[in-house]
């Protein structure tokens, strides 16, 4: 609900009758910090407002595209603002942005008004004390509703309650394949939400078939099948949105309302057993899963390099899968738009649980150019935005409305590239079940909520690594550290 305008933003509401712009006045709850910045943003100017915006991304193919989309379909709504990117190097993206606004402390105007983020930053990155809330803004602009974004995305994008990010898109996991491989291998293709028996049935025919079978046949590398493929499964299951969704699949929590910690449960145990069985099982030489170190360093590396037929993320990464791509100093030739396949994410457990989140844009906390940055955060959420980044073929949009349109242009984009049989709705395969670990956030101290996001990672590692008689002992271990977590936090 829109918060009642204080007496001095009704007057600059009632001159804008007569052509002058609103601005927004910060509520009691803004920070001190910002309060003035914020002060000066102008809701909604008209397209002759001029100014600059310095915007920061990495320096990947996806991500290049997406800010263009954004700043070319910006800049016919506003062309006399000059906006500036940087582009930094992925590896050392989070340091930089860290290093540049402490070097700005005195003078902001060498911030970047903007900067792109993952939700994985948020807790970092407020602890740096760099982001501007954003829901005061979003509640007093009448410009932008809440409720036209999809709801899942707002809150893994927000922390008690306040907005820190303003998602780009919808990115729920799926399963993208290698048809090729598939097809040499003589594998039927992943169909929507496999069981986890049949997803590892189809991983044991995979190794089966390629160790066997595929000696004399190469990839677009020149490499042998035979001998390249050492995994069948590409990911990095130790990352938050395939960690914790495996043990939402099979019955199990983390921290329940009560504040409790209940993560060492016989469900947790069973997750992370299943993965644990995939990941040493070996046929023929190929491990069914990659392993959680070289998943966690390397990840999408094998299924780029044509050496791992699945490879489980989000859209949001596709362009740096279909074309040829430098990340890292390597370069990758792209699997091809023809030979690239995707299903929804098996139901591993039983109870569908999808990983869903998102990256997008925030805005510095005592930013130079707010209005230029207000206006650019709303432009990434508009529709024409939402468009307009739809057609690079990476974006499932953030918007309600667009989300399940059969016209919308994230469907209809690149048809000569993806195929009329392209499965879209993998991407948005049964949403309600989509899930992160924001969801017993609200029972964990703001404090303690990335350590105990952390110990899921942990016990992934330690139980999947370790021997299995100290499985046990290492999943109870993550559990007490999660315990003396929330307590050190709470004092």
């Amino acid at each position: 609900m829109k918060k009642i305008l204080t007496l001095l933003l009704a007057v600059c509401l009632a001159l804008c009758a007569f052509g002058a712009c609103s601005m927004y006045r910060p509520d009691p709850g803004a920070g001190e910090g910002n309060k003035e910045m914020l002060g000066n943003i102008e809701l909604n100017p008209d397209s002759s407002f001029s100014g600059k915006l310095r915007i920061a991304a990495p320096d990947v193919a996806s991500h290049k595209s997406a800010l263009n989309a954004f700043i070319s379909s910006f800049n016919e709504k506003y062309p006399h603002i000059e906006v500036e990117p940087t582009y930094i190097e992925l590896n050392s993206y989070k340091a930089s942005i860290g290093r540049v606004a402490a070097a700005s402390v005195n003078n902001p105007a060498n911030m970047y008004d903007v900067f792109w983020m993952s939700q994985d930053y948020i807790n970092e990155w407020i602890d740096l004390d760099i982001l501007s809330p954003l829901d005061s803004l979003m509640d007093t602009d009448e410009s932008i509703v809440e409720s036209d974004l999809n709801s899942q995305m707002l809150k893994v994008c927000s922390v008690d309650g306040k907005l820190y990010l303003m998602p780009r898109d919808y990115n729920q996991v799926v399963l993208f394949y290698n048809k090729e491989m598939f097809d040499l291998a003589r594998v039927d293709y992943p169909k929507d939400e496999m069981s986890g028996a049949e997803f590892r049935t189809m991983c044991e025919q995979l190794a089966t078939n390629i160790s066997s079978r595929l000696d004399n046949r190469t990839n677009d590398y020149g490499a042998v099948y035979a001998d390249c493929v050492n995994y069948i499964v590409d990911c990095n299951v130790a990352w938050s949105s395939l960690d914790y969704p495996l043990v939402k699949s099979f019955g199990g929590s983390v921290v329940n309302e009560q504040g409790e910690v209940v993560f060492d449960s016989e469900e947790t145990a069973a997750a992370i057993r299943y993965w644990r069985d995939l990941v040493i099982t070996e046929i023929g030489g190929i491990r069914l899963a990659i392993d959680l170190v070289t998943g966690a360093d390397r990840n999408g590396v094998q299924f780029r390099m044509q050496q791992s037929p699945i490879y489980l993320h989000s859209r949001s990464v596709m362009s740096d899968l279909l074309n040829e791509e430098t990340m890292g100093g390597q370069t990758y030739l792209g699997i091809g738009a023809d030979n690239l396949g995707v299903a929804a994410l098996p139901n591993f457990g039983g109870e569908y649980a999808v990983g869903a989140g998102c990256s997008g844009y925030a805005m510095y906390k005592n930013c130079a150019n707010g209005t230029a940055a207000w206006q650019f955060l709303k432009h990434v959420v508009s529709i024409e935005g939402q468009n307009a980044y739809s057609v690079t073929g990476d974006c499932v949009p953030v918007r309600n409305s667009l989300l399940e349109d059969p016209t919308a242009a994230w469907r209809t984009c690149l048809p000569e590239l993806l195929g009329a049989d392209f499965n879209h709705d993998a991407f948005i395969y049964k949403m309600d079940a989509a899930c992160a670990v924001n969801d017993f956030y609200p029972y964990v101290p703001f404090s303690a909520q990335v350590y105990v996001t952390a110990r899921i990672e942990e016990a992934f590692k330690s139980c999947i690594q370790g021997a299995d008689d100290v499985f046990a002992s290492n999943l109870t271990g993550a559990a007490n550290k999660m315990v003396n977590d929330i307590r050190t936090a709470q004092g």
